[in-house]
């Protein structure tokens, strides 16, 4: 009986550690969704300004608002450049306009937005910030429609030392029309201007216009800012090199963990890291797990390539980032020995080990038409779990070294938060809480003297165990200016 109480621990504490493992995939995924604010990192700052315009349509001036979302550097160097990102341009239009493109035949509808955006230093400076929807959108038989879009913007280059003050001015809206006979079809990627063709940040897709019964299939629609409407999008402060470059120096260096950043970009992402932690219960030994070694070791660091692809769709944003675990150079969890009380009092210690077989898939949606923008992020990956010199009230237990769960283990870990500012809740930047429930799978080749199997898997396999993960603050090594560098240890949530 004690042997199945030894092995009993170790498939426990097992299951809990992988679904560690998945949950610090799954933390860094939710945080994902916050690829377009970097207001949490103290150093860029997310802007949204909602504001009207006055638009002429065939049927007459209809006012619309426009909601303009980009990221600017805290600072920028004279002689240097401005490069705005996290492009959003959602434009709702109001139920009059929607009628009346209705009234021309159109029963679907796709833009591409252009939006001239000014830059004032000693001179003016315009520039297009342009997006285009990812689908063809039903026009409502009633109310209005959002058209949100992601986009790109051109760099700014710094000509004086003063602020740069950024302010949005006309829109132009390129509406293409479908009729009713005409149904959307499936999107077809093209690339922005100075972009690869691959569906990222600055893809575009364009969609089946088909032919309206009656009016044009497509139509442009000139806008002009509102009177009574603030139109100041950012304010950015301009040093002198030798100035910024002693801000980018400072006296002590922050020291960065090794192996931080150590992943492989896709196309545009940027490589961070963060300290990952948190406890994984085993819901048939009515006990939990703390996923990380003991003190002053340091828990595992999950480096994350991010923000990599960003798409809108049904007016969301949907970002892709990607994760790998890293403990001593190795893609896994910390080893951990702990001490759980089989059948509420017989002390079984057991060490285990977790390792990442295939990278974490990171998927963000969040909503951008209105406040508070909800995000909602999940994460996906598969572990392998091996259990090992297991002791029983204090005798050590042959279970062989060959002990394991059948097969691998997949988790999918969800988090959700708010895309405020400051974001509340959990994001990839801020870091957080995430949740999810592992299933353990039956074991096999357990046992030395006897099989064990049936014995392990009747008392700890079976779908229900929970895990909660914390997930501490980014560093991006890269930049550690612009994020939280070295990367806090995180407190693990209960």
């Amino acid at each position: 009986m004690s042997s199945a109480r030894g092995q009993r621990f170790g498939g426990a504490r097992s299951a809990a550690i992988a679904g560690g493992l998945l949950l610090a995939a799954g933390t860094l995924t939710a945080s994902l969704a916050v690829a377009a604010d970097a207001s949490g990192t103290g150093v860029a700052k997310t802007v949204r300004l909602t504001l009207g315009y006055a638009c002429q349509f065939p049927s007459g001036t209809e006012r619309l608002d426009a909601t303009i979302a980009a990221t600017f550097p805290a600072v920028a160097v004279a002689g240097g450049r401005i490069q705005p990102t996290g492009i959003v341009l959602t434009v709702q239009l109001p139920p009059t306009a929607v009628a009346a493109l209705r009234q021309r035949g159109a029963a679907t509808v796709s833009s591409t937005t252009s939006l001239s955006v000014a830059a004032s230093q000693r001179t003016m400076t315009m520039s297009q910030w342009e997006g285009r929807t990812a689908t063809a959108l039903q026009l409502p038989a009633t109310g209005s429609l959002s058209l949100a879009a992601a986009g790109q913007a051109a760099a700014v280059t710094v000509t004086a030392k003063r602020t740069v003050t950024f302010s949005a001015d006309g829109l132009t809206l390129a509406l293409r029309l479908g009729s009713a006979a005409a149904s959307p079809s499936p999107s077809a990627s093209s690339a922005s201007p100075g972009s690869s063709a691959s569906p990222d940040a600055t893809s575009t897709v364009s969609a089946s216009t088909g032919s309206a019964s009656t009016g044009p299939t497509s139509l442009d629609v000139t806008c002009t800012p509102a009177s009574n409407s603030r139109t100041t999008l950012a304010a950015v402060p301009v040093a002198s090199p030798n100035a910024h470059a002693k801000q980018r120096r400072p006296r002590h260096k922050p020291k960065i963990p090794k192996g931080c950043g150590k992943i492989k970009l896709v196309r545009s992402g940027t490589a961070v890291c963060g300290y990952i932690t948190g406890y994984s219960d085993v819901r048939k030994l009515y006990g939990a797990a703390l996923l990380q070694p003991k003190r002053p070791a340091r828990p595992a660091l999950v480096n994350i390539d991010f923000a990599y692809r960003h798409v809108i769709k049904h007016d969301k944003l949907i970002e892709y980032s990607a994760g790998e675990l890293d403990y001593q150079g190795h893609p896994e969890l910390p080893p951990v020995r702990a001490t759980f009380l089989a059948f509420g009092f017989v002390p079984v210690t057991a060490s285990l080990t977790v390792t990442e077989l295939r990278p974490i898939s990171i998927r963000s949606v969040s909503g951008i038409t209105a406040p508070p923008y909800p995000i909602t992020v999940s994460a996906t990956t598969t572990v392998a779990i091996r259990i090992s010199d297991v002791v029983v009230n204090g005798v050590p237990l042959a279970i062989g070294p060959h002990c394991r769960p059948v097969g691998t283990t997949r988790l999918t870990l969800v988090g959700q938060g708010d895309n405020t500012i400051p974001p509340r809740g959990y994001t990839l930047s801020t870091g957080g809480p995430l949740t999810g429930r592992l299933t353990i799978p039956a074991f096999t080749d357990c046992g030395v003297t006897e099989n064990l199997d049936p014995l392990l898997t009747g008392s700890i396999s079976g779908p229900g165990n929970f895990d909660l993960m914390t997930q501490g603050k980014l560093c991006g090594p890269a930049q550690p200016q612009a994020w939280t560098c070295p990367p806090p240890i995180p407190k693990p949530i209960h």
